[in-house]
């Protein structure tokens, strides 16, 4: 037996060792650690539990058939991060550019459908060249057939996997290498996605592929590189420098998550007091709200120690989005930040903020809104863009709508007209609104309240911006009372004291702790604006 046990452990040796030492030293002149490091750092010590190490390729009848390929280029198991169970795949740029195969579908389909079962968080750590062409065409008396709905042992597929997680247990990609064509699909399919800046790339075709096809020379980074997918198109969540930069963060962001949809995230023991007061709170926000000021400022003075887990902080950046802990509870935040473009709404602000909500319902985390924004620009190309303004703009007002979770408002600035659907309001679901004496609220903009009441009186004027301004003053002064007015609307529940904001929305989430969603007619599921 101790014979037997010995020949095992030399060849998991050598299977440890991955695609060589030659591979291994390219890998890490490239600045990138191997994949057996990132599983070191990933996961707390020693408790890593790898699965279906001894995987053997299918053969394909190519040469590669002669090729050792330690773990079909995929590791797969689970382990604890911060004591809690997680799942995770990693694959393995040393052997064979970490390409998928059918059995490394076959190990990594299982791997989600195991973390869906027991109903646990899975990690991706994505390098990969993406399909092996090899075994994508290898001879059918080689290879199983794969056309069928069920590959290998009966998986489904990688791209099925998460989709039925989806809502179910949270997903994150870390991507630390390139990803192309259909094995690209996959990791976008996951909740949040990290990227590492210059060495992650992800696009559906390669440069090489469209030079073929467009004549066009174009490169990495400008299709699908991290920074592009950080800043641009919103897919990348953070963009890291460091493959350790991009663990650690990873293994931040699980603390404030859930294992599952039927779990609240976990309280931690922050040793911040929940009666905090805060008067830094009160030099802030302007006394002329047309002066622009960091809504990071105020997030920093509200949470726990400061500590704000802010995601696509390079995308839309006039709206924030993160989570962060009041009173050891996790929250999710969603702010207007006037520091950028003065606040606006626009089509990346809605497609940030409706997913970010969607994803804080689905796993129970309360939802606590920030609010400071003139609404939208008028702009014509907004509005006819491809992507589609009114469109778009409906999405965060559906997922507020769809939502179950506490939800509190704070008005610390402007908000007039269809902004206050985008933010919220007590008749779409929204459980508490307060309300800073700096907010301006009302149901319309005051100025274009005055130019259609006053229409005719103001354009038959000699003196027309005169008649607008004292009309303007009248209406201020004798109906739109700030910041009462929006309390006598029944828009705002208190106005409260800056200083104790902190106090009071933990006071209200704990009011709010077994809220139970209003009864709804069955359905399927939803289906949110186009």
């Amino acid at each position: 037996m101790l014979d037997k046990i010995r020949e095992i452990e030399d060849r998991r040796t050598h299977l440890f060792g991955g695609g060589g030492t030659k591979e291994v030293d390219r890998q890490h002149r490239l600045g990138k650690l191997t994949a057996r490091e990132r599983l070191a750092k990933l996961f707390d010590d020693g408790t890593f539990q790898e699965i279906d190490l001894w995987i053997r390729p299918i053969k394909t009848g190519f040469d590669i058939d002669q090729r050792d390929l330690p773990g079909d280029a995929v590791i797969t198991g689970f382990g604890k991060i911060h004591s809690r169970p997680i799942y995770a795949y990693i694959h393995d740029f040393t052997v064979v550019g970490g390409t998928m195969s059918s059995g490394q579908d076959h190990k990594v389909t299982r791997l989600m459908e195991m973390a869906t079962e027991a109903r646990l968080p899975y990690i991706g750590i994505v390098d990969s060249g993406g399909v092996r062409i090899h075994d994508l065409f290898g001879r059918p008396a080689f290879r199983p057939i794969q056309a069928g709905r069920l590959g290998i042992g009966g998986t489904t597929g990688i791209f099925a996997a998460p989709s039925i997680a989806s809502g179910v247990i949270p997903q994150i990609t870390v991507m630390l290498g390139p990803c192309y064509a259909g094995s690209a699909y996959s990791p976008t399919l996951a909740d949040f996605l990290i990227m590492r800046k210059e060495i992650s790339f992800m696009s559906v075709a390669s440069p090489q592929l469209l030079k073929t096809v467009t004549y066009t020379d174009v490169t990495q980074d400008e299709i699908g590189g991290g920074e592009l997918h950080a800043t641009m198109t919103g897919t990348a969540d953070y963009l890291t420098e460091t493959d350790e930069e991009a663990i650690d963060f990873c293994r931040e962001l699980v603390t404030y998550l859930p294992l599952n949809n039927k779990q609240s995230p976990p309280v931690v023991d922050t040793g911040d007091d929940p009666n905090r007061r805060e008067d830094n709170l009160l030099k802030i926000v302007p006394a002329d709200l047309s002066h622009p000021y960091d809504m990071h400022e105020v997030i920093h003075h509200v949470v726990d120690n400061s500590q704000f887990l802010e995601l696509q902080g390079l995308f839309a950046k006039s709206i924030i989005i993160g989570f962060a802990r009041l009173d050891g509870q996790t929250v999710g935040i969603v702010a207007n930040n006037s520091a950028e473009d003065n606040g606006i709404l626009n089509i990346g602000t809605c497609d940030k903020e409706a997913r970010f909500i969607r994803f804080c319902d689905c796993f129970n985390i309360p939802l606590v809104f920030l609010v400071d924004t003139p609404g939208f620009l008028s702009s014509i190309e907004e509005e006819r863009s491809k992507d589609g303004l009114i469109r778009t703009a409906a999405r965060p007002v559906f997922a507020i709508c769809e939502a179950s979770v506490p939800m509190i408002v704070v008005y610390i600035g402007k908000c007039f007209g269809p902004a206050r659907l985008i933010m919220g309001t007590p008749r779409m679901g929204v459980d508490m609104v307060y309300s800073w004496p700096s907010a301006q609220v009302a149901r319309m903009d005051p100025e274009e309240v005055v130019n259609i009441i006053y229409k005719e009186e103001i354009s038959s004027s000699k003196e027309p911006d005169a008649v607008r301004k004292q009309r303007l003053d009248e209406l201020l002064k004798n109906y739109i009372v700030y910041p009462y007015h929006a309390a006598e609307q029944l828009m705002v529940n208190e106005i409260i004291d800056p200083r104790d904001t902190r106090p009071v929305i933990i006071r209200t989430l704990k009011s709010l702790a077994n809220k139970e969603p209003s009864p709804r007619p069955w359905r399927k599921h939803s289906l949110i604006p186009r």
